[in-house]
């Protein structure tokens, strides 16, 4: 399924922005979420703020989700920050949200202080996505994942 825009969270555009987020070397996961999450930009801070509500594992989905290939692009005056996309195959899941999340450690488990990037909600329009026994797929939108744009005077 294609993903509508993701979403910044607040701290970590902070911590972007303070040079403590490296999108070319740090390591990053894509975690599935379901419905029973509620995102909130201004205080999800940390992966333990998300992680209670992450698709139970089994079904063709493991806790931690899939680690990601991050890139960062300019083309004048816009940096896109963008991933590759991501299919669970044989998947019997139900999700309503994507979350990308720094796994600091980079060891392939996410840690409660690790830090949620953004988020997606996989069906805008109203309930959650799901797959039976086939391919769960999120396609990142075409604008990346996110993009900042320089202001030309």
């Amino acid at each position: 399924m294609a993903a509508d825009d993701f979403f910044v969270f607040a701290h970590a555009l902070e911590e972007i922005h303070k040079g403590n987020v490296d999108f070319e070397n740090d390591s990053f996961r894509m975690v599935l979420v379901a419905d029973s999450y509620t995102p909130n930009q201004l205080t999800d801070d940390a992966w333990s703020d998300i992680s209670a509500d992450e698709v139970a594992n089994g079904g063709g989905y493991s806790t931690n989700g899939e680690t990601l290939a991050v890139t960062v692009s300019r083309s004048g005056n816009i940096v896109t920050v963008d991933c590759d996309n991501q299919v669970w195959s044989s998947a019997t899941i139900t999700a309503k949200y994507a979350v990308i999340v720094r796994d600091a450690d980079a060891n392939g488990t996410l840690a409660a202080s690790d830090l949620p990037i953004s988020f997606v909600d996989l069906l805008p329009s109203g309930g959650s996505a799901s797959s039976t026994n086939g391919d769960f797929s999120v396609t990142i939108n075409a604008n990346g994942v996110f993009r900042s744009t320089a202001a030309i005077t």
